[in-house]
C-alpha cells in the first residue's frame, strides 16, 4: 500500500484536525501519478476529478491501494510512503518523522506549487 502525506518543514501534520494548507499543484501531481486514489471526504474536497477518487474510505483496501491521509495515522502496512513537503512552518500539533519509524528515501524532487514557491515530494520505503 502506497501512503500519501503532507508535512511543513518541521514534520507538521495537522493542527487541531485540520490540513495544515493546500496546494493545486499536489492534488495535480497525485491524479497524475496514480489511477485511483482513496481518501476521506475531507480531503476530496480539494480535488476537482472525482471520478478517479474513491471518498469515503472502505474498511477494506486493496493491497496495491493508494491512499491520500491528511488527518489520520499512517495504517502499518503501508509499505511505501510519499511525502509532499510544503517547505515552509505552520503551527501544528501532531507531527510526522518519516525517519522515525524506518522509511528510507528513495527519491525527492522539487516543483513549483501554486500558492507555494517550492514543494518537495519525497518516496520512501520501508
Amino acid at each position: 500500500m502506497t501512503v500519501i502525506i503532507t508535512l511543513d518543514d518541521k514534520y507538521g501534520y495537522t493542527l487541531f484536525g485540520k490540513r495544515l494548507s493546500e496546494d493545486i499543484a499536489i492534488t495535480n501531481d497525485i491524479l497524475s501519478s496514480f489511477p485511483l486514489v482513496y481518501m476521506s471526504e475531507y480531503s476530496a474536497a480539494q480535488f476537482d476529478d472525482k471520478s478517479r477518487i474513491v471518498s469515503p474510505i472502505p474498511n477494506k483496501l486493496p493491497q496495491d491501494a493508494v491512499l491520500f491521509l491528511e488527518t489520520d495515522d499512517i495504517p502499518p502496512e503501508a509499505d511505501k510512503l510519499i511525502v509532499y513537503r510544503w517547505n515552509r512552518h505552520y503551527p501544528s500539533d501532531r507531527k510526522y518523522n518519516p525517519a522515525k519509524y524506518f522509511w528510507y528515501i528513495e527519491s525527492s524532487v522539487n516543483f513549483p506549487g501554486y500558492s507555494h514557491d517550492k514543494i518537495t515530494k519525497e518516496v520512501y520505503t520501508k
